[in-house]
């Protein structure tokens, strides 16, 4: 099997994973290749025809597999919702001075959300504030009624911080360097981008090209930093305060330790979405290519 083709069908495995068809513009996109592609030759191999996958209404999916078509148009229109919602919800925590970012990250970021579901977050913080940053968050999403907690059975629309991390810890380590982390990065909604701090994280993590070397191929957007305020800088300063994050940690770490199981715990980078997802996810794409037609 041609390149080409090969590209193809791994980037249809792995998005066959979360049952999600993809547009021709979105296999370009999030094309899995060692390097990047001639854009024409990937549409060349896309309008060709093709034993091993199929097109219905513009939408590309592994053969067989036409059902997701429409799944994914009903998960699109409950995914604009809660992104509606999450957006308006979201924009009151512009004030808290230690929040630099905050994305819709997960199932929603692609608008493959079921009503059920819950709303995964991504924030970057001021340097030495993730806890408090956490704490405040929290705190407000609880007045609000819409922070999941862990017995919720009940989690459709409610917040989940699923990931913060510090400035400090903006690039991620070779441990997490991978394809799902790399779609994860990719896919993020931006919702709260304070002096262009998005586009700052993601050049930081270029090793995202070795994964998906196109997904960053639009002209990038460079937002011009703005000088907060003066009580805004005293209250930053104030929470990044030693005395204040140490506090605010262990009060949520004296709470959380009695039920850590695979999250990743540190000073600058809390992750609370189960480990063994993704690991999971990446079982199921390796299996998946090492069973396709072009590995025959």
């Amino acid at each position: 099997m041609g390149s080409s083709k090969e590209q193809v069908l791994k980037t249809l495995l792995y998005s066959d994973i979360f049952d999600y068809p993809l547009k021709k513009s979105e296999i370009w996109r999030f094309l899995i290749s060692g390097k990047k592609e001639n854009k024409q030759e990937i549409y060349k191999t896309l309008n060709a025809k093709n034993p091993f996958f199929g097109v219905k209404d513009n939408f590309y999916y592994l053969k067989g597999k036409e059902n997701i078509v429409e799944k994914r148009r009903e998960r699109e229109k409950i995914s604009t919702g809660k992104i509606k919602f999450a957006q308006k919800t979201l924009g009151k925590f512009k004030f808290i001075p230690t929040v630099y970012f905050i994305g819709i990250s997960g199932s929603l970021a692609m608008k493959n959300s079921d009503k059920d579901d819950d709303i995964d977050l991504f924030v970057i913080t001021a340097r030495n504030s993730v806890w408090i940053t956490r704490l405040i968050m929290i705190t407000i999403l609880r007045v609000m009624g819409i922070y999941r907690k862990r017995e919720d059975k009940n989690v459709s629309n409610k917040i989940c911080l699923n990931m913060l991390i510090d400035e400090t810890a903006i690039i991620f380590p070779e441990t997490r360097q991978d394809l799902y982390t790399a779609h994860e990065i990719a896919q993020l909604i931006p919702v709260l981008n304070k002096n262009g701090f998005h586009e700052k994280f993601i050049s930081s993590n270029s090793w995202i090209s070795k994964f998906l070397p196109n997904v960053f191929s639009q002209k990038k957007i460079f937002i011009p930093v703005s000088n907060s305020s003066f009580p805004e800088r005293i209250l930053k300063n104030l929470l990044s305060l030693n005395l204040i994050e140490n506090f605010a940690r262990n009060i949520q770490f004296n709470y959380m330790k009695n039920h850590k199981t695979t999250e990743t715990v540190r000073d600058d980078f809390l992750a609370f979405h189960p480990l063994d997802y993704k690991v999971n996810v990446l079982r199921k794409y390796k299996n998946k290519t090492v069973n396709a037609p072009y590995s025959n």
